[in-house]
C-alpha cells in the first residue's frame, strides 16, 4: 500500500509534471508527449484546474516572491495590497500589514521587497 500524500505534494508533482520532470512512477515512451511548460504555464494550469474544476485545492498557492507552492492552511500568507500577494513562510515577513500601514515593520517589509529577487 503506498503511503498518503497531503494536497500540497500531490500539487507540486503535477506542477514539476508540467513543467517536463516526471514523477518516479510514470514513463512516457514519446518524449514529444511530455509537457515543457514554464513554471508561470504551469502555475496557470493548476489555477484554473482548482477554479474551474476544483481538482486542486483552493488552498494551495504560489509565492510571488520565490516561485514556490504552499498550502495557505499551513503556512503563509496573502495581502490585497499587492502585488506581491502571496507569501509562503520563507517570505511571510515581507507582507505588510496592510497597505497604508507605516509602522517600522511594514517600512522594512516594502524595502526588502524592493531587494528581492523575482
Amino acid at each position: 500500500m503506498s503511503e498518503s500524500r497531503d494536497d500540497l505534494e500531490l500539487a507540486e508533482e503535477a506542477f514539476a509534471f508540467l513543467q517536463g520532470v516526471l514523477p518516479d512512477n510514470i514513463s512516457i515512451s514519446n518524449k514529444s508527449k511530455i509537457p515543457n511548460l514554464t513554471a508561470d504555464q504551469a502555475w496557470t494550469v493548476l489555477w484554473y484546474l482548482g477554479n474551474q474544476y476544483w481538482q486542486v485545492p483552493d488552498t494551495i498557492e504560489r509565492c510571488d516572491v520565490c516561485g514556490d507552492l504552499f498550502d495557505s492552511n499551513k503556512e503563509g500568507g496573502y495581502t490585497d495590497s499587492g502585488p506581491p500577494y502571496h507569501f509562503c513562510a520563507a517570505h511571510d515577513y515581507l507582507r505588510p500589514h496592510d497597505p497604508d500601514c507605516c509602522c517600522p515593520d511594514c517600512e522594512e517589509a516594502r524595502e526588502a521587497l524592493k531587494e528581492e529577487p523575482s
